[in-house]
């Protein structure tokens, strides 16, 4: 090894021991032979010391390390100061490898527990964020699910180090862990173990911890804890092992210290009655708890300790006569302590006056004789060969034998309580793997020792043991993976010390054999053990000087004391026959049971005396504690060899208890107490210094810059820079060199020396170069001020000469303003007098010739006035005359073709006459507009005649303004000529004005006749070619398909009058029965009411009349109905005009019901076929009489009819369920998907046809009125079909959204619950006649469906045959409808989560290289990958790809975005639904990079906020580029992290007030989060500092005042619930395009030419709007 003296060198960071704070900072200032000379930092004293007791610093960092074996420098001063570095920032876990140090922080922490941080660490690797007790939770559970291999926790420490609440929260986390399964959802089966396994700590507690002058609640025994877990890794039982027990504590306590809790809580918190029933005093009273003044715990309450421990034995499973038992059994044991004994005759002993109430409640409790328990205390039988012998006890063996008692009582019901834990929980022996948590008493040193420490101290040796096997096993396996040489690494095991305490005449065999002696003092052990040659032999033990009762065991963790006064007496652990006897036969079960199998349970294993000659044991059993102890602990090795382990090291940071006080020397003790220094030895031991090649190299690459510009890689320039250095003994592995102790200090000596000598360079070259400077700056300066003087000299001449010139040119100016101003004044004058006259001339004319356009104007408006009233009247007569006939003509020809329409063959001869009428007009429309354009044309040339006439006056006023004086009277006669000429042409023109209105007249009046008897012509065509202009269509497209198109007009003729006859058979029977029931019609004002709703058409009839208005005549709602059907005569569409006609035979003049009689060829309608009606009157449609053959036949047509429309209700039904199979095309390219021939309904003008086309298709068949229907099943069944199979496609679940939440819009819009209520078909009244023609109006525009006609008002039944949407009522849906509505909302909840989870997982591999900046290397030159160029282009250039690469992952999760945008664009998702799926994007991204910057320290620094705000700024670029508007607002989703990276970033930290953080930087961040940040912030680019020590403090002290339960936790929630409601959805979209006519789809056309769907071509509107 090297010498240590090269390590060192003026500048040189040390550390040096001090009495107080054990070690301190300082710098060496000299170095002189093997010493140096330290600078103290704190006190600037200079302390001369060897350089082995000088180690260096490591590299400063504010916050230290997470891992303590990153350090450089592994040792003792760097281990204390990273702790109590990262302590003062509440970091209280750090890791050292794989183990775990925590140190109790003695405050409350709640941000750092608590399920969302279970939930950070479930399934992280440890080291990978922040160290936590939850990360070695998590890796034992995965490691366990993975090898399914048994895990142990070892948490260790002294008392008040937090071994208890560590363990709670192992189990806490496991039992969280355990409740998950495989699918990662929680499970509630395991609920009931877990809460059992965490109910037990309050109990055991409760009986086995007690207050230590350490810690007020010790555990005072070991406890084990295994938890089994199934195959699942759900808990499947659980077991709980203890190990010794302190029995001394129960009979012996010392001021101020206190007994176990259970005695104070049953003192102070029984009820009166149990009080009553035990006899309880306070506790002052007892003997076994009066021993210490301390009574009750400093910020705790005795009673409602009990409530919680009653509580938990309740949870656990104890049964209420059990609790009865177990409370009576441990005031027994405090009456017990109170029985004290006097001496008696013949050394016998005497139980008290006054403690013999104390002997009969102790009897009373415990169920026994008082004598008999009497007897048992103060005397004891001896078995000898002549017969027991009955021997009195003095009163100090008396005190003793009662002790002994106390003990195994209060020890038998500890264990009983641990198996009825065990019992209630349930141990699954046949688990799968199982986890323990093993929490025990760690290494004690007191000013005095006794048993009990030697015991914790012996079992602490042998977990220290498995230990530094487990460290060595580690050290070895990274050895093995790096492929280095480790062969001759030596491990220092504790075995020596093992080998003395538990070996073969060991200290633990000695002391049992002195035990065996009744009349053995310590002080016989003592010498025992001074004289057996394994002791005195043996480095380990030492004895002392100074006393002959106490021995000294060097222990790993240093020598300890021991005195051996009460090891005899502790060690002992016998049961007298007597008390056997006594308790076995207890009246109380409890009492009785704990010692009837004394034997087996208990005694089973103790060693027994020698037998006598008869065969009889001896009187008091023995049974060692010491040998007991060492069999459980030989247990718990096999067991936890057998498992893989993981430590947790507590430690304790002060005596006081105080938060925030870190003791040094305190610490390092239980540092070494913990073994944490003894790993540290081992590591030492082997390579301590580890370093990756790449962090090696950009470390020391100034030892070696010229191999930076080979192609050497990173092992060969570590080992160049090795070999330059003469470093020897070195290993390089695969991807680290590991280096032995000393060698990193050796290297960064020569480090140090390298960059000190180049900075003297550099500051020379500096320094010449800064003279220089200042050099030429001095000449400079000197030449400036030359300049200035002269360029003064020159400025003065310059302005002489200046203002020389500048008198020149006033005076120049001056003479040539006097010579103008006298010119343009005379100018002014003579202009003055020109424009006087010539205005006088000019206003003269012009008011001649405005009194000449007033007389015309007038004129003309006269006669204009009077031919316009000619004409008016002229026209108005010629219009009543023309009206006149057209209508007469009109209605003959109406007629005329009614009676040929009904017969198609007549449809293209009447088309043929139609067009050829057009013609004509058109041609006689020609004629006219001629003639109107020739007389237009005559009219515009005398205008223009006009115009010219008027052009040259006005150029003629132009020249005279122009003349001179003495052209004036020249001009006037040629002006007077000119005005007698325009007076000509305008008389012309007036002339010619009065033909052309007379001939424009005569030209209008004929236009206006044609244009009329055009118009009529024309309303009369279209009126007749409504309902035919499909058929033109069709004609017009497929001339070649004549025959196909002739079948499918008669299929729609056949279904038509069909409807018409059905609709006809009811009005006759409505009017018959109001023939026949005329008398009970409703009062006027009813039938009123009634006639205007038939007439308006508006909705339905309401009610009955009143039976009190009876007699009222019919003929007023006749009349209406006759009324309404004249006008659907007029303005209906052929169908409709045809049954218009039909049932307006059934009224005669009187306006009184007729029955015609059945056409030859009518048909039966629907309900006739389901219920015939037999005919009571003769009206009747059906007769009584038998079925006539003709009747029979058009029943028979109107079956097959039916018949024939249901097998095209099913073809179309199927075609749209296959159409809705088919997927949408690729939203990049447009093309179908892979394998597939056709795609799917797409959309049509951005609305999707799926949903309108099953919108429609619902209206056209009816279904939602339909009480039993299968296509909304079926619908729901495709639609759900084709979500599941497409759940990683979001284009395809995109497409679906859309038509979901479309097709649930329309459906909102134009859908309602049923009412229930039916028209009545009994007595028929005047809402009769209503309810009537609206069947008639709902049989001509619905369809066919299976609901009963009179349970659908067809008023609010929407048509496929009528104009523009509006006015309409809602339909009636019934419960298919309205449930397939519900299955539509269930769709869009489903489908919007899959959408962005998808999102989710494709970008979570990506965020966590968002939120780290990729390493950059710190090196002079760049280097590609193992090859480094020089040059400064190319190290730009370099710089520039690592910058690239470090964007990498902000593009691709852009891409994503951007693929995500194109598929919302392509598929038009609702933009409510758009801004909901990128808000929740973007949240998530906010949570996950804000958590995972919260938890990972190398995340917090400057360099990394540069790094993250770079890309938060390319998210921004993108939202305002993305094109969508609805995602403007996503960016304020990630306001946490951008304020977080805005603090990182921001400088002069230390500057900010707490109110400048809070209110302007970081307003949003709650203060466990600022405080998060500003603990964890370094900066590796300036090394500059945090916020201000006085900020932490108040962010602290506001954490501490701060009780909401929310603002315990730092991190982020991701809420994965919906963002919206479906109402909010809805409200958002319009009606547009959504109802009006759309080509049938491609996948919906019938190659056989069936015209399926061909209703999808139609504009759509509601029945409601037909009047309006």
């Amino acid at each position: 090894m090297m010498d240590a003296t090269i390590i060192h060198t003026v500048g040189t960071l040390v550390w040096i021991k001090d009495e107080e704070e054990a070690w301190i900072k300082g710098e060496v200032i000299k170095v002189e032979n093997g010493f140096v000379v330290v600078r103290t930092d704190a006190t600037g004293t200079e302390v001369k010391c060897s350089s082995e007791d000088a180690p260096l610093q490591n590299r400063d960092n504010n916050r230290g390390v997470d891992d303590m074996t990153r350090l450089s420098y592994l040792h003792e001063p760097a281990v204390l100061w990273n702790l109590n570095t990262r302590y003062a920032y509440d970091y209280i876990y750090t890791y050292t490898g794989t183990i775990l140090i925590a140190i109790n922080p003695f405050t409350s922490l709640p941000h750092l527990y608590g399920e969302h941080m279970m939930n950070e660490y479930r399934g992280v690797n440890v080291g990978d964020i922040a160290p936590h007790v939850y990360a070695i939770a998590d890796a034992a559970y995965r490691q366990m699910r993975k090898e399914l291999k048994g895990q142990s926790i070892l948490v260790s420490g002294e008392s008040g180090a937090g071994k208890t609440e560590t363990s709670k929260l192992i189990m806490k986390y496991l039992a969280y862990m355990g409740g998950y399964s495989d699918t990662g959802e929680r499970s509630g089966s395991s609920r009931s173990v877990e809460e059992q396994v965490l109910e037990s700590n309050p109990l055991l507690e409760a009986f086995g911890n007690a207050k230590t002058t350490r810690n007020d609640n010790s555990s005072r025994f070991g406890k084990y804890v295994e938890i089994n877990f199934n195959k699942k890794g759900v808990i499947s039982g659980a077991a709980i092992r203890t190990y010794l027990l302190e029995r001394s504590r129960v009979v012996a306590v010392n001021h101020p210290e206190r007994n176990y809790h259970i005695f104070y809580q049953l003192c102070d918190g029984a009820s009166p009655e149990l009080r009553k029933q035990l006899r309880l005093k306070s506790a002052q009273d007892y003997r076994y708890l009066n021993q210490s003044k301390c009574f009750v715990l400093p910020g705790s309450n005795n009673a409602d300790d009990f409530k919680r421990t009653v509580c938990a034995m309740e949870r656990v499973g104890i049964p209420p006569m059990d609790r009865e038992a177990i409370f009576r059994t441990v005031a027994a044991i405090l009456h017990l302590g109170n029985v004290s004994f006097n001496p008696g005759q013949e050394d016998s002993a005497l139980v008290t006056a006054a403690t013999e109430d104390a002997l009969d409640a102790t009897a009373t409790l415990l169920g026994v004789d008082k004598e008999g328990l009497r007897k048992a205390l103060t005397t004891r039988v001896r078995q000898t060969p002549e017969g027991p012998i009955i021997s009195p006890l003095d009163s100090r063996a008396a005190a003793e034998t009662r002790d002994s008692l106390a003990k195994i009582v209060y020890a038998k019901m500890f264990d009983w309580l641990v198996r009825m834990i065990n019992a209630a929980i349930g141990e699954d022996k046949n688990c799968a793997a199982s986890v323990g948590v093993l929490d025990i008493y760690g290494f004690e040193q007191f000013k005095y020792n006794d048993f009990e420490q030697f015991c914790i101290n012996l079992a602490n040796e042998k977990l220290q043991q498995h230990f530094n096997q487990h460290v060595f096993k580690m050290e070895q396996a990274e050895y093995e993976r790096e492929q280095i040489d480790w062969s001759y690494i030596q491990f220092v095991d504790n075995q020596d010390v093992l080998d003395l305490i538990e070996g073969k005449i060991g200290i633990l065999d000695l002391l049992d054999e002195v035990c065996r002696f009744v009349d053995a003092k310590g002080k016989d052990f003592a010498e025992k053990l001074y004289s057996a040659p394994s002791c005195k032999d043996s480095q380990r033990f030492i004895k002392p000087k100074t006393s002959n009762t106490e021995f000294i065991i060097n222990h790993y963790a240093g020598p300890v004391r021991y005195d051996t006064a009460n090891f005899i007496e502790k060690n002992k652990d016998f049961v007298v026959p007597e008390h056997q006897a006594l308790l076995s036969g207890s009246k109380h079960p409890f009492i009785s049971a704990l010692f009837t199998d004394t034997d087996a349970a208990v005694d089973g294993a103790a060693a027994t005396g020698p037998p006598g000659r008869r065969g009889g044991a001896k009187g008091v059993k023995f049974n060692s504690v010491g040998s007991q102890f060492k069999k459980q602990l030989a247990e718990l090795m096999v067991q936890l060899h057998a498992m893989e382990p993981h430590y947790i090291r507590c430690i304790k940071p002060n005596e006081s208890a105080k938060a925030g006080v870190f003791e040094n020397r305190n610490v390092l003790h239980q540092l070494k107490c913990g073994g944490v220094m003894e790993a540290v030895r081992i590591s030492c031991a082997g390579f301590p210094s580890k370093r990756p090649y790449d962090e090696f190299v950009d470390h020391f690459w100034p030892l070696a810059p010229d191999l930076l510009k080979t192609d050497v890689d990173d092992k060969g320039v570590t080992k160049a820079i090795l070999a330059k250095a003469g470093v020897t003994g070195y290993q390089l592995g695969l991807t680290k060199v590991f280096m032995r102790p000393g060698q990193m200090a050796q290297l960064d000596k020569i480090r140090t020396d390298t960059l000190n000598g180049a900075a003297v360079t550099i500051q020379r070259f500096v320094r010449g170069t800064l003279a220089r400077w200042r050099f030429a700056a001095k000449r400079a300066a000197i030449l400036k001020i030359q300049c200035g003087v002269r360029a003064w000299a020159a400025r003065k001449l310059v302005a002489q000469l200046r203002l020389e010139k500048a008198a020149l040119m006033v005076q120049c100016a001056w003479r040539r303003c006097k010579a103008r101003s006298a010119y343009l004044e005379q100018v002014r004058l003579v202009m003055a007098v020109q424009s006087m006259f010539r205005g006088r001339n000019a206003r003269q004319w012009l008011e001649q010739l405005r009194r000449m356009q007033a007389a015309v104007a007038l004129q003309s408006i006269w006669r204009g006035t009077m031919a316009r009233r000619s004409f008016l009247a002229t026209r108005e007569a010629a219009i009543v005359v023309q009206n006149g006939i057209l209508i007469k003509h009109a209605r003959l020809k109406l007629r005329k073709l009614r009676q040929e329409a009904r017969e198609n063959t007549k449809l293209l001869e009447d088309k043929k006459a139609l067009e050829q009428m057009v013609h004509e007009l058109q041609a006689k429309l020609e004629t006219v507009q001629g003639d109107r354009n020739d007389w237009r044309q005559q009219a515009k040339e005398a205008q223009a005649a006009f115009a010219e006439s008027e052009r040259r006056a006005e150029e003629m006023r132009a020249q005279l303004e122009v003349v001179s004086l003495s052209e004036v009277e020249e001009k006037k006669q040629q002006l007077a000529e000119a005005m007698q000429h325009i007076q000509n042409l305008q008389e012309d023109v007036a002339a010619q004005k009065e033909k052309l209105a007379a001939s424009e007249e005569e030209s209008a009046r004929k236009g206006r006749e044609m244009q009329a008897a055009l118009k009529k012509s024309e309303e009369y065509i279209n009126q007749l070619m409504i309902e035919r202009s499909q058929i033109d269509r069709k004609f017009h497209e497929m001339r070649s398909d004549l025959v196909t198109r002739l079948g499918n007009a008669c299929a729609q003729r056949d279904e038509a009058r069909a409807r018409v006859l059905e609709l006809e058979n009811e009005v006759a029977k409505l009017l018959e029965t109001i023939q026949v029931k005329d008398k009970e019609l409703a009062a006027a004002s009813a039938a009123a009411v009634a006639v205007q709703t038939v007439q308006t058409a508006a909705g339905p009839v309401g009610g009955m009349a009143s039976p009190g208005h009876v007699g009222t005549p019919i003929a007023p709602a006749a009349s209406a109905v006759q009324n309404m059907f004249q006008k659907l005569q007029a303005t209906a569409p052929g169908y409709a005009r045809n049954v218009a006609d039909n049932i307006t035979g059934l009224f005669g003049k009187d306006s009184t019901p007729l029955r015609t009689p059945q056409r030859p060829g009518s048909m039966l309608g629907e309900e006739d076929i389901r219920s015939p009606i037999v005919g009571t009157t003769p009206g009747s449609v059906i007769g009584a009489g038998m079925e006539s053959e003709q009747d029979r036949r058009m029943r028979e047509a109107q079956v097959k009819q039916l018949a024939v429309l249901a097998e095209k209700r099913k073809a179309e039904e199927d075609r749209l369920l296959a159409a809705l199979t088919l997927s949408p095309p690729n939203a990049r390219n447009g093309q179908p998907p892979e394998g597939a021939a056709s795609v799917a309904m797409g959309f049509y003008k951005g609305r999707p046809v799926a949903a309108i086309v099953i919108f429609r298709y619902c209206i056209h068949a009816r279904a939602f009125q339909a009480d039993r229907t299968a296509v909304f099943d079926r619908l729901a069944q495709t639609i759900g079909q084709q979500v599941e199979i497409s759940q990683d496609d979001n284009n395809c679940l995109s497409y679906w959204l859309t038509n979901t939440v479309t097709l649930l819009h329309m459906l909102s819009r134009n859908i309602k619950p049923a009412s229930g209520s039916k028209q009545s078909r009994g007595g028929v009244t005047a809402a009769g006649v209503g309810a009537a023609a609206r069947s008639v109006l709902g049989g001509m525009f619905g369809s066919r469906t299976s609901a009963s006609p009179g349970s659908v008002s067809p008023m609010d039944v929407a048509s496929l045959h009528i104009g523009g949407v509006g006015g309409y009522k809602q339909v009636e849906a019934k419960y298919p409808a309205l449930l397939f509505k519900q299955q539509l909302d269930a769709f869009v909840q489903k489908i919007f989560p899959v959408i962005r989870d998808n999102v989710r997982k494709e970008i979570s591999p990506m965020l966590s290289n968002c939120i780290h900046t990729p390493k950059a290397s710190s090196r002079p030159t760049a280097r590609h990958g193992a090859a480094a160029h020089g040059g400064g282009d190319k190290a730009a250039g370099a710089g520039s790809g690592l910058q690239t690469a470090a964007h990498k992952s902000w593009t691709d999760i852009l891409q994503v975005l951007d693929t995500l945008v194109e598929v919302i664009k392509v598929n038009y998702v609702p933009k409510v639904l758009v801004q909901a799926l990128f808000k929740q994007i973007f949240r998530f991204i906010n949570v996950q990079l804000f958590n995972q910057l919260l938890l990972r320290r190398e995340c917090c620094s400057f360099s990394n906020g540069e790094y993250v705000k770079t890309g938060l700024e390319q998210v921004a670029l993108w939202i305002n580029g993305a094109g969508l508007d609805c995602i403007a607002d996503s960016w304020d989703e990630l306001k946490f992290l951008r304020q977080a990276v805005t603090f990182l970033v921001i400088g002069n930290k230390a500057k900010k007030s707490l109110e400048e953080i809070t209110s302007d930087l970081c307003p949003t961040l709650s203060i466990q989060q600022l405080y998060r940040i500003s603990t964890m912030y370094w900066d590796d680019k300036y090394n500059t500092e945090t916020v201000s020590p006085e900020v932490l403090s108040q962010m602290k002290q506001a954490m501490v005042e701060s009780n909401s339960a929310t603002s315990h936790s730092f991190l982020l929630d991701d809420d994965s619930s919906l963002p919206f409601q479906s109402a909010e959805v809805l409200a958002s979209m319009d009606d547009k395009d959504l109802y009006t006519g759309i080509p049938v789809p491609e996948v919906l056309q019938d190659s056989e030419g069936a015209g399926l769907f061909t209703f999808l071509e139609k504009e759509m509107r509601f029945a409601a709007a037909v009047s309006q």
